[in-house]
C-alpha cells in the first residue's frame, strides 16, 4: 500500500497530513478563509479580525487536526466561540465552503470525507451553547 511507511521495521498508516501535505493544507486554509471573509452568512464573524493572522493561525491548527506538528498557539476552541451567536446554519455553511475548497482544489474524495469528518468533530467546541 502506497500510503504505508516502515517506521523502526514496523509498517503504519499514513495520517491524513501525511496523505494530503502541509503546501495543500495551506492552499486549501488560505482560500477557505478568503471565502469566508467575503460570504454572505459567515463573513461577519470575521469583521474585526486581522486576516493574515487568522489565516497562519488557522494553517497551525489544521495541521495539528489532521495530524501534523502541534504548533497551534491560539486560544482554546469553546471559550473562544461561545461568545459568538454562531449557530448550526453558520457552522453548516463552514463545511460547506470547506468542502467547496477541497473540491475545487481536486483533494481526492475519500481524504475530503475525512478532513470533513475531523472537523465535525468540533461542531460543540464551535457552536454557542444553549
Amino acid at each position: 500500500n502506497q500510503n504505508r511507511h516502515a517506521i523502526g521495521g514496523l509498517n503504519r498508516q499514513q495520517n491524513l497530513f501525511e496523505k494530503i501535505g502541509r503546501p495543500f493544507i495551506e492552499r486549501a486554509i488560505g482560500e477557505f478563509y478568503r471565502r469566508a471573509f467575503a460570504d454572505s452568512i459567515i463573513g461577519h464573524f470575521f469583521i474585526d479580525k486581522v486576516h493574515e493572522d487568522l489565516v497562519v493561525q488557522q494553517i497551525d491548527f489544521a495541521v495539528a487536526l489532521l495530524g501534523g506538528p502541534q504548533n497551534y498557539k491560539g486560544r482554546a476552541l469553546a471559550p473562544l466561540h461561545h461568545g459568538l451567536p454562531i449557530r448550526r446554519p453558520h457552522f453548516g455553511r463552514r463545511q460547506v465552503l470547506m468542502g467547496d475548497v477541497l473540491d475545487d482544489l481536486d483533494l481526492e474524495s475519500e481524504l475530503k470525507r475525512q478532513w470533513l469528518e475531523l472537523e465535525e468533530t468540533l461542531r460543540p467546541k464551535i457552536l454557542k451553547p444553549r
